[in-house]
């Protein structure tokens, strides 16, 4: 589990009650889909042997295809790289106090967004499309009375049990300190 030193800004009785990430099936979705990418350039190697075989015959030729195969892979590496840190470094932490939201929106921006559990409005859930239903993942919507009134966790694993202990945890927090203002 992650440690509060490592939290910004943690209080002393904070406790983290979960850490979500998205649901694996989304890294294991676009996983096979940089497996199919990448088993294009075969598919190309064919169709240019099939039916353009004095194009493989020329020397000038090779290089091209060679440094275009090159390129391609990288790209391949380089978006399955983005895609991969997506996944790992988008963090939602729930403490008994807050909710950080821990998002990567660049190779080089992180944007950190903490709700306080007493300006939290609303919880919505929403599950779109035949897979997410299938594997029990969706988004939360977190509504809050702050400048920013909407946190999202994205395609994170059943998001109706995540969004009933928010609610409940909610509750607590504003039984527990009825008098909290800031």
């Amino acid at each position: 589990m992650i440690g509060l030193k490592h939290l910004p800004q943690g209080k002393n009785n904070e406790e983290v009650i979960f850490l979500l990430r998205r649901d694996i099936s989304v890294l294991l979705f676009h996983v096979a889909l940089y497996v199919v990418i990448s088993i294009l350039p075969f598919g190309a190697y064919w169709f240019i042997s099939t039916f353009f075989q004095n194009l493989l015959s020329d020397p000038a030729v090779i290089p091209v295809l060679n440094l275009t195969l090159v390129g391609f892979y990288m790209f391949v590496w380089l978006f399955f790289y983005r895609g991969f840190l997506d996944y790992f470094l988008d963090v939602w932490i729930v403490t008994n106090h807050r909710i950080l939201n821990i998002e990567l929106e660049g190779l080089f921006k992180r944007t950190v967004t903490e709700v306080k559990l007493f300006r939290i409005q609303d919880v919505t859930t929403e599950q779109t499309g035949l897979l997410a239903h299938f594997l029990n993942y969706g988004d939360v919507y977190i509504q809050s009375a702050g400048t920013r009134q909407r946190v999202v966790f994205e395609q994170v694993p059943n998001p109706n049990k995540v969004a009933r202990q928010i609610v409940q945890l909610v509750a607590w927090y504003k039984k527990a300190y009825p008098n909290t203002k800031n």
